[in-house]
């Protein structure tokens, strides 16, 4: 009888062959004061709110700013969340397709409408798309957790 009829062998060939088994780094979890880190730069993230028929995810630019996340945004279903307290989720990423290596930081918390006042409308949130883009949104930090796909060359 040959080794392939083992089930071991059957094992060990399914495994080596099977291209939904990765041999690459574990994922990490990182602290969150790593995530609270990468949050402060700043830059372009995407909030999930409650929608009618599935979760409404769209893409902002945010800062962050007294523990919350700063939104800049017109009327809409993210003011339109925010004026009702809603909770929603927030993620941002950072990705290395050719390296295979990543990064997730996702906050989940609840929203509130902000002041239209000076100190918000001197933050770095700048909006992208036309319209009138006068209100401001914050999240708070109820919950925060990220993950890391470390190279598997030993680079930290």
């Amino acid at each position: 009888m040959s080794q392939l009829g083992t089930p071991f062998a059957l094992v060990r060939v399914m495994t080596e062959s099977d291209p939904t088994r990765s041999t690459g780094p574990t994922l990490e979890t990182l602290e969150r004061e790593d995530c609270q880190r990468r949050l402060a730069e700043g830059g372009v993230g995407r909030v999930a709110l409650r929608g009618q028929d599935a979760p409404e995810i769209r893409p902002v630019n945010f800062v962050l700013r007294d523990d919350r996340i700063v939104i800049r945004t017109g009327d809409g279903i993210i003011l339109a969340a925010a004026r009702q307290s809603e909770a929603a989720s927030f993620e941002i990423d950072g990705i290395d397709p050719l390296e295979h290596t990543g990064w997730s930081v996702v906050v989940v918390g609840k929203l509130g409408e902000l002041a239209s006042d000076e100190d918000n409308l001197e933050l770095p949130v700048r909006p992208w798309a036309s319209g009138q883009k006068d209100r401001f949104v914050g999240l708070s930090l109820d919950r925060v957790s990220g993950i890391r796909i470390p190279s598997g060359r030993g680079n930290r």
